[in-house]
């Protein structure tokens, strides 16, 4: 299978199908709960004003532009997708926050907002997609307002849960198209809608690459421990996985053996 291009990932996710699976897979009851638990705590420490202007860039369905308007922001949610576009104005519809949201079809390799534009943005699970990946963190840093914040949610290539997700390949003589670059772990897989990237980043790395466009790090949490309740039917075996997340983010918090990384930067006024 050849690697995954900007085109590939163009015509995948412009699909809804993959975007009902993702649904399907993640937006669970008990991960609707860690979401609203993860949110309370990244609004208490950005301490944004309300209404406050909040970019969620790659926004899908809108899961999360519906999390910060509830918290009493505005939002500008965009993603290349149409169709989940229009699935994101659905759920706006369904819970009466149109007013608070606005919707538009964006590239984020090429966004077309003026430089410094918003002083919150938001990217969460969506640069472990994107091939181009350092021209999305161009795109990213060039649209925060010097004095602004940036949250970035992405998957831990360090965690225990990629490494053990490793091994078990290698158990099973499961061929896995994997590629190791300085951005971290990346394979493939054949989705309905098309190839699709996954990434699992090098946090290091990920961290050097604001820094250099002129970012400082002020908060680096765990967020889910482990995505593994994906990976199994038993309700007893989510139940205890979905407690150890819970457990894990409310009183360990330690980012590194996590799979889920949460980081939040300050742009510089330099």
């Amino acid at each position: 299978m050849s690697r995954a291009e900007s085109g590939d990932l163009e015509r995948t996710l412009g699909s809804p199908g993959v975007h009902r699976q993702w649904e399907e897979t993640y937006r669970t009851a008990e991960n609707e709960r860690f979401f609203e638990e993860a949110f309370d705590e990244l609004v208490r420490f950005l301490d944004a004003p309300p209404g406050a202007m909040f970019l969620d860039a790659g926004c899908g369905v809108g899961s999360h532009s519906v999390r910060l308007a509830r918290r009493g922001f505005s939002v500008t949610g965009v993603d290349f997708s149409p169709s989940a576009l229009d699935e994101a104005a659905e759920n706006l519809r369904a819970h009466g926050l149109t007013d608070r949201v606005r919707l538009q079809r964006e590239d984020l390799l090429h966004l077309s907002f003026p430089d410094a534009s918003f002083d919150y943005v938001l990217c969460w699970g969506v640069l472990m997609h994107v091939p181009e990946v350092e021209r999305a963190i161009d795109e990213l840093a060039r649209v925060v307002r010097p004095g602004g914040m940036l949250v970035i949610s992405e998957a831990n290539a360090a965690s225990l849960h990629g490494r053990l997700i490793q091994a078990l390949n290698l158990v099973r003589r499961r061929k896995t198209d994997v590629r190791v670059t300085a951005a971290g772990r990346e394979y493939q897989i054949a989705t309905p809608s098309g190839v699709l990237l996954i990434r699992h980043a090098h946090v290091g790395w990920l961290v050097e690459q604001f820094r250099r466009r002129g970012f400082t790090l002020v908060k680096h949490v765990a967020g889910q421990f482990t995505e593994l309740y994906a990976r199994t039917s038993s309700p007893f075996l989510q139940r205890a996985i979905h407690g150890l997340n819970r457990a894990w983010f409310r009183a360990v918090k330690r980012p590194g053996p996590a799979f889920g990384n949460l980081l939040v930067f300050c742009k510089r006024r330099d």
